[in-house]
């Protein structure tokens, strides 16, 4: 019996380390997914999970009229992305299970609209028409690439070119 009952243990042991073996890799796997995965496929799972919280805020104008950032991007049927809004104030809610940077351009991903050095939504610079985007009132070149930080004021404008 001495011989049957270590037999069970050493199964045990051995099923008992591959468990914990991977329960470990797939909190692995989880941190390089935030770390590495695109906003739009990351699902924070609620406020307990945020170790990353940051409000940089955003104004569009398009041909003189402002545009309304809509309430709950990103925040729909359950899923909470790390870019996210909460009501029409413009402010971005970065809120992520890990410490990585995002971009502008994973907002827009997040949102479903096209913003790039181009073109806001559905418009695009033209002959008679700019694009311009400014960081804290300074012109930037950086649109979708800007990295979000904290308390930026963002504001893009489209417009008719003077002249």
């Amino acid at each position: 019996m001495k011989t049957k009952h270590k037999i069970y243990w050493g199964i045990a042991a051995v099923i008992s380390l591959a468990v914990i073996y991977y329960i470990l890799s797939l909190a692995g796997q989880n941190s390089q997914t935030c770390a590495t995965a695109p906003a739009t496929e990351i699902d924070v799972g609620g406020d307990e999970n945020v170790v990353y919280h940051i409000h940089p805020t955003l104004t569009i104008t398009i041909n003189g009229e402002e545009i309304v950032i809509p309430t709950h991007i990103g925040l729909n049927s359950g899923i909470m992305r790390p870019l996210h809004t909460h009501d029409t104030s413009g402010e971005i809610h970065v809120e992520s299970p890990c410490k990585r940077d995002f971009t502008l351009g994973d907002f827009f991903d997040v949102w479903g609209q096209n913003f790039n050095s181009t073109c806001i939504m559905d418009s695009c610079s033209d002959a008679d028409h700019t694009l311009t985007m400014y960081v804290n009132g300074i012109e930037s070149t950086e649109y979708e690439n800007l990295i979000l930080k904290d308390k930026n004021e963002i504001e893009i404008v489209y417009a008719e070119k003077e002249g």
